[in-house]
């Protein structure tokens, strides 16, 4: 168990926006809503029990799981590789973990928590606040930009979007995602907020606090381990669609630790 501060917004009447960072060096998010740092438990996950290894995506009771997975990626910058081979390994792993009809992948993001390492990849910094991707309302929205005349049709049957985490370092020593227990989050707890980048306006969940919250993180996780986790699900719109989630900075840290390094990709999964 470690103990480590995580950035909720504080509560208000006032509408909260979140601006997302762009690649490089300075990236960095705005929120226009104040925070509220709170230091909090987080549980190793590997210590945890047998419910971490048992869940079936398709009904998640807990919303994450951990899979170990050799990927054949032997460069993750190139695209050439990610179309030909990532999404082939990542759509076997999640029809073989929920039983899925049909999978699209739509999106991979690569972040690093070293500036130098950002500027040289133009990739993104870690997300360090508490959200969930997709609102219940823009997750319908996502499913239509992303599958157009055939989403009205797709958003009548059961689907969800699926976040695959996977580290691009070996070992995470710092910076690892954090993820809360389904179970212990409210509705209340949630606050939709617009995300607005300078191509695209959606909308995201941010998190208030909660004491009843649990946290779990997976200690130093290897390149060949990916945390699968929900994000939004047509199943479940009166709970939270997913796993609230954010990346900690460990206490004490030595500064000798190697950068962080992850890809997320994300996915409609489909089960008609």
């Amino acid at each position: 168990m470690l103990k480590a501060n995580v950035q909720y917004i504080t509560e208000g009447e006032e509408p909260s926006i979140y601006h997302s960072s762009s690649a490089g060096r300075n990236a960095t998010f705005t929120i226009t809503r104040n925070w509220n740092i709170q230091n909090v438990e987080i549980r190793d996950a590997r210590d945890a029990g047998t419910d971490f290894g048992n869940e079936n995506l398709g009904l998640p009771e807990i919303g994450f799981k951990l899979i170990k997975h050799s990927s054949a990626v032997n460069n993750f910058l190139d695209s050439d590789e990610i179309n030909e081979t990532y999404e082939d390994e990542i759509e076997t792993i999640i029809k073989s973990l929920t039983g899925a009809s049909r999978v699209h992948i739509f999106d991979h993001t690569m972040r690093a928590s070293d500036s130098d390492i950002r500027e040289q990849k133009q990739i993104r910094e870690p997300a360090a606040m508490v959200h969930n991707d997709y609102s219940p309302k823009s997750g319908y929205v996502c499913l239509h930009e992303n599958l157009g005349d055939d989403a009205e049709r797709l958003a009548k049957g059961r689907f969800q979007i699926i976040n695959l985490w996977r580290p691009l370092v070996d070992l995470v020593q710092n910076y690892p995602l954090v993820l809360c227990d389904a179970r212990t989050i409210d509705s209340a707890d949630v606050v939709p907020t617009e995300r607005r980048s300078p191509s695209h306006v959606g909308e995201i969940l941010l998190a208030t606090f909660n004491p009843e919250h649990r946290w779990y993180y997976f200690s130093n996780m290897t390149n060949d381990e990916i945390l699968v986790f929900k994000t939004f699900d047509s199943g479940n719109q009166d709970r939270t669609p997913g796993s609230i989630h954010t990346s900690v900075c460990i206490p004490d840290i030595s500064p000798d630790v190697p950068p962080r390094e992850s890809i997320e990709t994300r996915a409609f999964v489909f089960y008609q």
